[in-house]
């Protein structure tokens, strides 16, 4: 992996501190939903690969310099490539498959496998990786996290999976690099966004 491009996708990130997850029902709803998301301020896509033609919804958005668009979901091997052809800044997975995580290193893309165990992180850990995916982090609360962050104090998470936007500057000042929030950003204002953004000191 081509670690200085990678990791820049990592602070662009975490400058951004939400990703909003884009799980559609159609190509069209995907640019739509991202359209009003990014008119809301959010400049930090994950398009997730159970929305069809996720890697045409990706590809367009390649020259859109305000927008750091990657993919989600990504569960195999032709996903994960479809996803780097498509032009993904990043590449997420729900868990960790040592064999995509393996394809993608000869890749200059970041790529943030999902664990939930202490098995799973010391695995990602074991195979070089140290910015991780907490899913799903809703279902398991904020001290959830906090309990792993003593054994893992090296270990970056963006917690991600039933997380309300209120709750991310919560997330973020418990030492999180950024939060993963899906379909409630739909009914968020753009001012909403704003003052949840801006409420949290980095």
């Amino acid at each position: 992996m081509g670690k200085s491009a990678s990791m820049s996708v990592k602070e662009k990130l975490a400058a951004c501190k939400l990703i909003a997850v884009v799980r559609a029902g159609s190509e069209a709803e995907g640019i739509e939903m991202i359209g009003r998301l990014k008119k809301k301020g959010v400049r930090a896509i994950e398009v997730t690969y159970t929305t069809p033609n996720a890697e045409r919804i990706i590809a367009s958005y390649q020259h859109d310099h305000d927008l750091i668009v990657g993919a989600g979901t990504i569960t195999t091997l032709e996903q994960a490539q479809s996803a780097i052809e498509a032009g993904s800044q990043f590449i997420v997975s729900p868990g960790y498959l040592p064999v995509i995580g393996e394809h993608l290193s000869f890749h200059d893309t970041l790529y943030v496998p999902g664990v939930l165990t202490p098995s799973e992180i010391m695995q990602a850990k074991a195979n070089g990786y140290s910015v991780l995916k907490l899913f799903p982090s809703g279902a398991f609360g904020l001290s959830y996290m906090k309990n792993l962050q003593g054994p893992f104090p090296e270990i970056e998470f963006i917690p991600t999976g039933g997380i309300h936007p209120v709750d991310v500057p919560k997330w973020l000042e418990a030492g999180a690099v950024a939060v993963g929030v899906g379909s409630q950003l739909e009914s968020s204002t753009a001012e909403e966004l704003q003052a949840v953004l801006s409420s949290t000191i980095m």
